[in-house]
Protein backbone atom coordinates (compact mmCIF):
# COMPACT_ATOMS: atom_id res chain seq x y z
CA UNK A 1 0.00 0.00 0.00
CA UNK A 2 3.11 2.18 0.97
CA UNK A 3 4.23 1.47 -2.31
CA UNK A 4 0.98 2.27 -4.34
CA UNK A 5 0.67 5.60 -2.40
CA UNK A 6 4.66 6.13 -3.23
CA UNK A 7 4.22 5.72 -7.33
CA UNK A 8 0.30 7.82 -7.24
CA UNK A 9 2.04 10.76 -5.40
CA UNK A 10 5.46 10.62 -7.56
CA UNK A 11 2.37 10.49 -10.74
CA UNK A 12 0.63 13.45 -9.73
CA UNK A 13 3.85 15.58 -9.02
CA UNK A 14 5.60 14.83 -11.98
CA UNK A 15 2.46 15.69 -14.12
CA UNK A 16 2.22 18.87 -11.98
CA UNK A 17 3.50 22.21 -14.31
CA UNK A 18 6.77 23.56 -13.60
CA UNK A 19 6.80 27.30 -12.49
CA UNK A 20 10.26 28.47 -12.30
CA UNK A 21 12.70 32.49 -12.30
CA UNK A 22 15.69 32.41 -14.36
CA UNK A 23 17.50 34.48 -11.94
CA UNK A 24 20.38 37.00 -13.75
CA UNK A 25 22.80 38.12 -12.02
CA UNK A 26 27.18 38.08 -12.53
CA UNK A 27 26.98 38.27 -16.08
CA UNK A 28 30.02 38.82 -17.49
CA UNK A 29 31.29 38.83 -21.01
CA UNK A 30 34.62 38.73 -22.76
CA UNK A 31 35.03 41.26 -26.11
CA UNK A 32 33.75 37.63 -28.36
CA UNK A 33 30.99 36.76 -25.96
CA UNK A 34 29.66 39.80 -26.18
CA UNK A 35 30.34 39.78 -30.03
CA UNK A 36 28.81 36.40 -30.34
CA UNK A 37 25.25 37.41 -27.81
CA UNK A 38 25.28 40.90 -29.74
CA UNK A 39 24.94 39.39 -33.57
CA UNK A 40 22.56 36.65 -32.28
CA UNK A 41 19.41 37.27 -34.54
CA UNK A 42 20.80 40.63 -35.67
CA UNK A 43 18.57 42.64 -37.55
CA UNK A 44 20.27 44.66 -40.51
CA UNK A 45 17.28 47.13 -41.35
CA UNK A 46 15.09 49.18 -40.10
CA UNK A 47 11.21 48.67 -41.41
CA UNK A 48 10.20 52.06 -43.57
CA UNK A 49 7.15 52.75 -42.13
CA UNK A 50 8.72 52.65 -38.69
CA UNK A 51 11.55 55.40 -40.34
CA UNK A 52 8.55 57.62 -42.72
CA UNK A 53 6.50 58.06 -39.35
CA UNK A 54 8.85 59.29 -37.41
CA UNK A 55 11.48 60.77 -39.68
CA UNK A 56 10.45 64.21 -38.40
CA UNK A 57 9.04 64.27 -34.99
CA UNK A 58 5.48 64.10 -35.08
CA UNK A 59 5.49 65.82 -31.84
CA UNK A 60 7.68 68.33 -32.62
CA UNK A 61 5.99 71.42 -31.02
CA UNK A 62 4.74 70.14 -27.90
CA UNK A 63 8.03 68.12 -27.16
CA UNK A 64 9.66 71.74 -27.54
CA UNK A 65 7.71 72.89 -25.03
CA UNK A 66 8.00 70.03 -22.69
CA UNK A 67 11.76 70.33 -23.15
CA UNK A 68 12.25 74.51 -22.61
CA UNK A 69 9.56 73.92 -19.79
CA UNK A 70 12.49 71.23 -18.25
CA UNK A 71 9.72 68.38 -18.35
CA UNK A 72 10.99 64.78 -19.30
CA UNK A 73 7.76 62.68 -19.03
CA UNK A 74 3.99 62.78 -20.13
CA UNK A 75 1.42 60.47 -19.98
CA UNK A 76 2.61 58.91 -23.23
CA UNK A 77 6.48 59.73 -23.63
CA UNK A 78 9.63 60.19 -22.17
CA UNK A 79 11.85 62.96 -23.31
CA UNK A 80 16.06 63.08 -22.95
CA UNK A 81 17.34 66.06 -24.01
CA UNK A 82 20.59 67.10 -24.60
CA UNK A 83 23.52 69.96 -24.40
CA UNK A 84 23.30 70.20 -28.20
CA UNK A 85 19.35 70.61 -28.35
CA UNK A 86 18.91 67.21 -29.38
CA UNK A 87 16.48 65.14 -28.08
CA UNK A 88 14.91 61.46 -27.81
CA UNK A 89 12.18 60.12 -27.28
CA UNK A 90 10.84 56.80 -26.28
CA UNK A 91 7.04 56.04 -26.47
CA UNK A 92 5.31 54.16 -23.40
CA UNK A 93 3.56 52.19 -25.80
CA UNK A 94 6.76 50.84 -27.20
CA UNK A 95 9.62 50.66 -25.13
CA UNK A 96 11.31 49.39 -27.90
CA UNK A 97 12.55 51.90 -30.07
CA UNK A 98 13.85 55.25 -28.79
CA UNK A 99 14.25 58.16 -31.64
CA UNK A 100 17.14 60.73 -31.64
CA UNK A 101 16.07 64.51 -33.37
CA UNK A 102 17.87 67.06 -34.03
CA UNK A 103 16.91 70.15 -32.80
CA UNK A 104 15.01 70.77 -35.41
CA UNK A 105 12.86 68.06 -35.09
CA UNK A 106 14.79 66.00 -37.90
CA UNK A 107 15.40 62.25 -37.05
CA UNK A 108 19.34 61.74 -36.91
CA UNK A 109 19.27 58.26 -35.75
CA UNK A 110 16.91 55.35 -34.44
CA UNK A 111 17.70 52.79 -31.75
CA UNK A 112 15.80 49.10 -31.39
CA UNK A 113 16.13 47.25 -28.55
CA UNK A 114 15.25 44.15 -28.85
CA UNK A 115 15.11 43.37 -25.04
CA UNK A 116 14.85 45.32 -21.76
CA UNK A 117 16.00 43.40 -19.41
CA UNK A 118 19.91 42.96 -18.95
CA UNK A 119 21.66 42.09 -20.87
CA UNK A 120 19.82 44.55 -23.32
CA UNK A 121 20.69 44.42 -26.70
CA UNK A 122 20.19 47.23 -29.58
CA UNK A 123 20.73 47.96 -33.08
CA UNK A 124 21.36 51.59 -33.90
CA UNK A 125 19.89 52.75 -36.97
CA UNK A 126 20.93 55.54 -39.30
CA UNK A 127 17.93 57.91 -40.81
CA UNK A 128 17.72 55.82 -44.07
CA UNK A 129 17.62 52.69 -41.92
CA UNK A 130 20.53 51.01 -42.32
CA UNK A 131 22.23 49.35 -39.49
CA UNK A 132 25.21 51.27 -38.36
CA UNK A 133 26.11 50.08 -34.50
CA UNK A 134 25.11 46.85 -32.56
CA UNK A 135 25.68 47.29 -28.42
CA UNK A 136 25.42 44.71 -25.31
CA UNK A 137 24.76 46.55 -22.33
CA UNK A 138 25.29 45.01 -18.76
CA UNK A 139 24.19 47.46 -15.99
CA UNK A 140 27.51 49.09 -15.82
CA UNK A 141 29.38 47.99 -18.86
CA UNK A 142 28.62 48.81 -23.33
CA UNK A 143 30.03 46.79 -25.82
CA UNK A 144 29.72 48.85 -28.91
CA UNK A 145 30.08 47.07 -32.43
CA UNK A 146 30.30 48.06 -35.66
CA UNK A 147 28.18 45.88 -38.55
CA UNK A 148 30.41 44.43 -39.48
CA UNK A 149 31.52 42.76 -35.85
CA UNK A 150 34.49 45.05 -35.03
CA UNK A 151 34.23 46.22 -32.11
CA UNK A 152 33.86 50.13 -31.57
CA UNK A 153 34.38 50.38 -27.88
CA UNK A 154 33.71 48.90 -24.80
CA UNK A 155 32.34 51.14 -22.22
CA UNK A 156 33.33 50.28 -18.05
CA UNK A 157 31.53 52.72 -16.06
CA UNK A 158 32.42 56.34 -17.40
CA UNK A 159 35.18 55.02 -19.26
CA UNK A 160 35.40 53.70 -22.77
CA UNK A 161 38.15 51.50 -24.00
CA UNK A 162 39.26 50.46 -27.56
CA UNK A 163 39.68 46.89 -28.95
CA UNK A 164 43.92 47.21 -27.41
CA UNK A 165 42.20 48.28 -23.86
CA UNK A 166 43.37 51.71 -24.22
CA UNK A 167 41.30 54.80 -22.58
CA UNK A 168 39.70 56.27 -25.22
CA UNK A 169 37.18 58.36 -24.04
CA UNK A 170 36.37 59.60 -20.04
CA UNK A 171 32.80 61.20 -19.39
CA UNK A 172 33.65 63.12 -16.05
Amino acid sequence: MKKVCSIILFLLISSMPVYSFTLKGGVTYTVESARKEAFANVEYSLPKSIIDANRIDPNFKDNKVLIKNGISETSDRHITYYSDGGYSIVYKNNLYYVFYYDKNGKITYIDKRQTLFYPVKAFTFNPYGKLIRVSISIKNEDYIFFPNGQLESHWVGNTEYDLNGNVINNRY
